[in-house]
């Protein structure tokens, strides 16, 4: 499926996901599996914007963090003049990583590659004249890369071409627009591998009818049959759930326990969910905000980074976010152990995907939007190939 444009099987499995609702099926199995399609899985991250740090993380000049991004370590770094600056970690005079840290800050506000000593600005221009003896032309830099703050987070894009990101966006999801996004601080990150696709790590967060057998304490906080997906477009696709009544956030223990809301008010009583195609499912909680990014490694590797965020002013004294923090460890245990034993049996090739239950639309919603990539990328492939 490397060259779906040019295989009549992969053009007819596509074309069927694509259709509505009612009549679609869901992405063959061979996405899954494929390491041709997992090509264009990486192709499809690095065509979009992905986040890569809340802003409270790049809060003054020289402070920077470093991400994966479809095989490149971007880097991006606050300057004096307190724009954003992103660019690929790898010096220009022989590819050495800068950068060693995932997090920190340039206390001389400059780089220097630990490897000659060529040295940098903020912006990742070269001090050329600093450094005769490598012979750069003036204005040589690490090769660089849009970024753009937006929801309290930072976005970058691998991809030149990609719209701007409100263009590529499209409309966001309201419980988004209005939560105190910007006064969001990292309580806790926790990063897992798990052994399965990243697809599937997605499809188990678009439906929640896995919940009875899957999860119960999630069940027994936020029905599932209390549920809905919301399709707004354009790169978002989202969903509510009703609380529980008697249960006002999703932890071990029922209450705030004193925690002020992140959500607005008029949200207190659901759990929003969004993903951002491809890779980032966040979830908005009365209280907290979860954040998983996904970053696909193999066909069957996934990488999953996974933060909990609480509002800057609930980090006083007695803030203990325990209940919460062993809650998703669990929760975040069920799901990879569930999805690492589809992966296993996707594993035989004589399986073939079964039809959508009726609650599994925005499963549908978000094949519709892989299958769409897979055409447009392989399609430009193949152009690119006869212009040759």
């Amino acid at each position: 499926m490397g060259d779906v444009a040019g295989d009549d099987a992969a053009l007819r499995d596509l074309s069927r996901v694509l259709r509505p609702f009612a009549d679609a099926r869901p992405l063959p199995r061979r996405v899954f599996v494929d390491p041709a399609c997992f090509e264009l899985d990486r192709a499809m991250f690095r065509a979009s914007w992905i986040p890569v740090a809340h802003v409270t993380l790049l809060d003054e000049p020289g402070r920077y963090v470093v991400a994966g991004v479809s095989g490149e370590r971007v880097v991006v770094v606050r300057g004096a003049d307190l724009e954003l600056s992103a660019f690929i970690d790898g010096c220009i005079h022989r590819g050495t990583p800068l950068f060693e840290d995932d997090e920190g800050k340039l206390e001389r506000l400059s780089i220097t590659c630990p490897y000659h000593g060529l040295r940098y600005d903020l912006r990742g221009i070269a001090e050329a004249r600093a450094c005769p003896a490598f012979g750069l032309a003036p204005g040589a830099r690490l090769r660089p890369v849009r970024a753009v703050e937006r929801l309290g987070f930072v976005f970058v894009c691998l991809e030149p071409a990609t719209p701007a990101f409100e263009e590529w966006a499209g409309p966001l999801p309201p419980w988004l627009s209005r939560a105190q996004m910007h006064a969001l601080r990292l309580g806790r990150r926790v990063t897992n591998e798990v052994r399965a696709n990243w697809k599937l790590v997605v499809q188990n967060f678009q439906e929640s009818h896995h919940f009875t057998l899957v999860h119960p304490g999630l069940e027994a906080r936020t029905p599932w049959q209390r549920s809905d997906s919301v399709d707004f477009g354009g790169a978002f696709i989202g969903g509510t759930m009703e609380l529980r009544d008697g249960i006002d956030t999703v932890s071990e223990a029922p209450g705030l326990e004193g925690r002020p809301l992140v959500a607005s008010p008029a949200d207190a009583r659901h759990v929003s969910d969004a993903l951002l195609f491809p890779g980032w499912m966040t979830s908005l909680q009365p209280d907290y905000f979860l954040s998983y990014r996904i970053v696909p490694e193999a066909p069957a590797v996934t990488t999953v980074i996974a933060d909990i965020y609480f509002h800057a002013s609930a980090f006083g004294l007695g803030f203990d976010p325990s209940n919460v923090y062993r809650f998703w460890d669990r929760t975040n245990a069920e799901d990879r152990k569930i999805c690492e034993r589809q992966q296993r049996g996707l594993a035989s090739p004589s399986f073939e995907m079964g039809p959508y239950a009726p609650v599994e639309d925005g499963v549908h919603a978000f094949d519709r939007r892989v299958a769409a990539a897979y055409l447009a990328l392989s399609g430009a492939a193949r152009t690119k190939k006869s212009e040759r």
